[in-house]
């Protein structure tokens, strides 16, 4: 048995050496880079939310609105019952929406996905999670990588109310916003970029792209309605026969591919100087210091959307599906795209 043990160790010594062979730097590349997380899921899930409200603390100042009408204090602006029902978040299984991918042929040359349209069993894709440095990339920045994956998100409703009032429990009613089956397919080769900016702050680079989205109805609404003598005898619309009433979009159909492509920057800057903080601090009387988000476009910010096309519709019920429902027209848009020119910018900061 010895014998055998050895005899079968002399075999193998050339297969050993081999295998301790110094990999190039290119493969031991592709090796450490297959680390990160992948993950992917499942999930069904009801979302409610009482209130989401925010407020301002002292109304309208004469410091920063010179000339306007002042008040006596602030309020609050937000949303009540807001519901998501049957929110679905998964990974896309049955579909076959998009162009360009490539054609997989079976054994026979069939198109299994014909003209380079999504196959699950080829293309589908987990979010993943890697985080990755590259002197070719980001002036050599660290950065994160947020892997999209093949998702589809799907929901039946979302509904909530828009309100204001003079503190959280808000209470006087601007209208309700109703959106119905909603399903977004998203393309698996999409990715989000974080890093950091040249010293501290955060840069967030895209690259995504939607097959396709499907939304059946989106409508305003008001819950009480409203009565109109007007200013002659006629009652055109009577008291006390009002009900609620909702204009939207229905039958929507935005085309894909829907491509996000572009970078955000955001940092938090303190200015002691400039016209934010009203002179130099130490110099100009009442001059202080301020804090600001900046939000910049390093890079073009480019989005585009495949054609548009819905009916205008007015509706006693929110689906504005009903037997009475009136149609006011109907609307189409192609060749929409939006660039955000490098070098723009927003600043926010408080009064």
């Amino acid at each position: 048995m010895k014998r055998v043990l050895t005899f079968l160790a002399i075999m193998l010594l050339p297969l050993s050496v081999m295998a301790m062979t110094p990999v190039s730097d290119q493969t031991l590349s592709d090796v450490t880079g297959q680390a990160g997380v992948n993950i992917n899921a499942d999930l069904r899930m009801d979302i409610t939310i009482g209130t989401l409200a925010w407020g301002d603390a002292d109304g309208i100042t004469a410091a920063a609105n010179p000339g306007w009408a002042l008040t006596e204090a602030g309020g609050y602006v937000g949303v009540t019952g807001l519901n998501i029902t049957d929110l679905r978040i998964k990974a896309r299984e049955t579909d076959n929406f998009g162009v360009g991918y490539p054609v997989i042929l079976d054994d026979d040359d069939n198109e299994l996905n014909p003209g380079g349209t999504y196959l699950a069993s080829t293309y589908l894709k987990p979010i993943t999670i890697d985080v990755a440095t590259d002197p070719d990339m980001y002036d050599g920045a660290t950065f994160v990588r947020f892997g999209l994956g093949s998702l589809e998100i799907s929901m039946d409703a979302l509904t909530l109310s828009v309100e204001l009032g003079p503190d959280t429990g808000l209470g006087q009613q601007l209208g309700v916003v109703n959106i119905g089956p909603l399903a977004l397919y998203i393309n698996p080769s999409s990715f989000v970029d974080i890093y950091a900016g040249s010293t501290c702050g955060v840069n967030l680079t895209f690259n995504v792209k939607l097959d396709r989205l499907d939304l059946d109805y989106v409508s305003w609404g008001d819950t009480d309605g409203q009565d109109n003598m007007g200013i002659g005898e006629m009652y055109w619309m009577a008291t006390g026969a009002q009900s609620a009433g909702y204009i939207g979009l229905a039958d929507l159909s935005i085309g894909g591919p829907i491509t996000v492509v572009g970078s955000v920057a955001i940092d938090v800057t303190t200015s002691y100087a400039g016209v934010y903080s009203h002179g130099v601090v130490g110099t100009d009387a009442g001059a202080a210091p301020v804090s600001v988000v900046h939000i910049s476009f390093p890079d073009m910010l480019s989005v585009a959307v495949g054609p548009i096309t819905a009916n205008v519709k007015l509706d006693g019920t929110a689906a504005l599906g009903g037997a009475n429902a009136g149609t006011l027209g109907d609307i189409y848009i192609a060749g929409f795209g939006l660039d955000i020119y490098a070098g723009s910018w927003v600043d926010i900061w408080a009064h």
